[in-house]
C-alpha cells in the first residue's frame, strides 16, 4: 500500500498545482477531495481513520471567521479600504508601501485568503488606468499577506490548526509572532522596491477609483467590526478559539438583517472541503519514508538550544511548505510536536516558518495561487519564475529575520 499511497499522493499534487489538465477541469478542492477518497477506496485508509483525521475544531474555528470576514466583504469594507488606498497613495513606491501594509495588517486579522481574493481585482483596475505595471503590486499583495497572517491566529489556515493544537492563546501568539511579521513586511517591500526599481520610477499620477466595487453598507461593517472586537477580547481572555468563532459569526446571522444566503454564497465553502480534504489526504502519507524524513527524524535532530532548533524545524518547513503546500506541512508535524521538550517554541517556529516559506514558489501558499488565479482572470499572467526570482530573497532574509525576532522575543 506504500506506493499506491505515494502515488495517490502526487497525482493529487499534480493536479492541485496543474488545475487544468488537457480534457479535465479539476479545481484545488476537488483534486484534494479525490485524493482524500482514492486514499481510503485504493489506497487502504480505514474509513474511521480518515473521519478520525479531520479536526472539527479547526473546521468550526475556520468557519466563524469566514462568517465574519464574509459579512465584511458583503458590506464593501474590503473594497471600501482598497480604494481608500489607491486614491490617496500617488506615488509608485507609496502606492506598493501601502498595499503591502494593508495586505498585511488586513490579512492578520481576517484570513489572508480573503484579502487576496478582494485586493487583486481592485488593484489591477487601478494600475491599469495608471499603466503601471502590475507584477511588482501582484508580489507586494501575495507576499505581505502570507507575512502579515503569521502574526495572528486568524491570520492563516495554518495557524488557526496551531492555535487549536498547541493550546496557545491568542495574546501570547500574537506577543511572541507581531516583531517577526512586521519585521518581515518591511523587507518584502525592501526587496520589491529595489527588484523592481525601474518600474517605480514614474511620476505621481492621481489614482481614480475601481469601478463596480461593491456598495459600502455601514452599519453591517459596523456590527460585523464590533463582533469581531468582542471575539477578539474573547480569545485574548483565553476562551475557546472554535466556540468564541462560531457563536460571534452565528449572532452576526442574528444581528445582520441581511438575508443568509447573500453570505454562504460568498462563503468559501470549498476552503472547508479542500481543508477536510487534506487531513484525510496527510493521514494516508504521514508515515511514509519520505515525509517521516522530514517530520520525526527531523524532529528527533532538535537538541532544546533555540536556535540550532529554530532552523532546523525553519528547513523543514521550508522543504515541506514548497512540497506539499504549508498547510499540509503544519498538518504532518502536528503528531510530533507535542512530544517534544520545547513544543512551544517548535510551534511558534512553525507558523513563522510555514507561512513565510510560503512565499518562495508559487505553489508554497493558497495565498500566491488565489492571487495568480483572481490576477489570470483578468488577463494578467503571474508566473511560476516570476514569484521564485523575488521569492527567494523575501524567503530568505524573512526566514533569518523571523528565526532571530523569535529567538529574541521567547528569550
Amino acid at each position: 500500500m506504500t506506493t499506491t499511497r505515494l502515488a495517490i499522493f502526487v497525482l493529487t499534487y499534480i493536479l492541485i498545482a496543474a488545475q487544468q489538465l488537457p480534457g479535465l477541469r479539476i479545481n484545488r478542492p476537488a483534486a484534494s477531495l479525490l485524493g482524500a477518497v482514492a486514499m481510503v477506496v485504493l489506497g487502504g485508509l480505514p474509513a474511521s481513520d480518515a473521519a478520525a483525521a479531520i479536526d472539527m475544531n479547526v473546521i468550526v474555528f475556520l468557519l466563524g471567521v469566514l462568517l465574519l470576514t464574509g459579512y465584511l466583504e458583503l458590506g464593501g469594507f474590503f473594497d471600501w479600504a482598497a480604494v481608500r488606498l489607491v486614491a490617496r497613495l500617488r506615488s509608485p513606491r507609496a502606492l506598493l508601501a501601502g498595499i503591502i501594509v494593508a495586505s498585511g495588517v488586513l490579512s492578520a486579522l481576517f484570513l489572508n485568503d480573503t484579502v487576496c481574493l478582494v485586493f487583486v481585482p481592485l488593484v489591477l483596475s487601478a494600475l491599469e488606468a495608471l499603466r503601471l505595471r502590475p507584477l511588482p503590486y501582484l508580489l507586494g499583495i501575495a507576499f505581505a499577506s502570507n507575512v502579515g497572517s503569521a502574526m495572528t491566529l486568524t491570520g492563516n489556515p495554518q495557524n488557526m490548526l496551531i492555535g487549536v493544537s498547541s493550546g496557545i492563546g491568542y495574546g501570547a501568539f500574537l506577543g511572541a509572532l507581531a516583531l517577526p511579521a512586521l519585521g518581515a513586511l518591511a523587507i518584502v517591500y525592501g526587496v520589491l522596491a529595489i527588484g523592481f526599481r525601474r518600474d517605480l520610477r514614474a511620476g505621481p499620477a492621481a489614482a481614480p477609483a475601481p469601478n463596480a466595487i461593491a456598495p459600502f453598507d455601514r452599519v453591517l461593517v459596523t456590527k460585523a467590526l464590533v463582533l469581531f472586537a468582542g471575539a477578539l477580547a474573547a480569545w485574548l481572555a483565553g476562551l475557546s478559539l472554535p466556540v468564541v468563532a462560531i457563536a460571534a459569526g452565528s449572532l452576526m446571522i442574528a444581528i445582520g438583517r441581511r438575508d443568509a444566503s447573500e453570505v454562504f454564497a460568498r462563503l468559501e465553502w470549498t476552503l472547508l472541503l479542500f481543508f477536510a480534504a487534506l487531513f484525510v489526504l496527510m493521514r494516508g502519507v504521514e508515515s511514509l519514508p519520505l515525509f517521516v524524513d522530514l517530520t520525526s527524524r527531523a524532529a528527533g535532530a532538535l537538541t532544546g538550544t533555540m536556535w540550532h532548533d529554530a532552523a532546523v524545524v525553519s528547513a523543514a518547513m521550508t522543504a515541506l511548505s514548497n512540497l506539499v503546500s504549508n498547510v499540509p506541512a503544519v498538518i504532518l508535524w502536528r503528531p510530533v510536536v507535542p512530544h517534544l521538550p520545547n513544543a512551544r517554541f517548535v510551534w511558534l517556529v512553525m507558523a513563522m516558518s510555514s507561512t513565510f516559506a510560503g512565499n518562495l514558489t508559487l505553489l508554497g501558499s493558497m495565498a500566491t495561487l488565489i492571487v495568480a488565479e483572481r490576477a489570470a482572470a483578468r488577463g494578467v499572467t503571474l508566473r511560476f519564475v516570476d514569484v521564485l526570482r523575488a521569492g527567494v530573497p523575501v524567503t530568505v532574509l524573512t526566514l533569518l529575520w523571523g528565526i532571530a525576532a523569535l529567538v529574541f522575543v521567547i528569550r
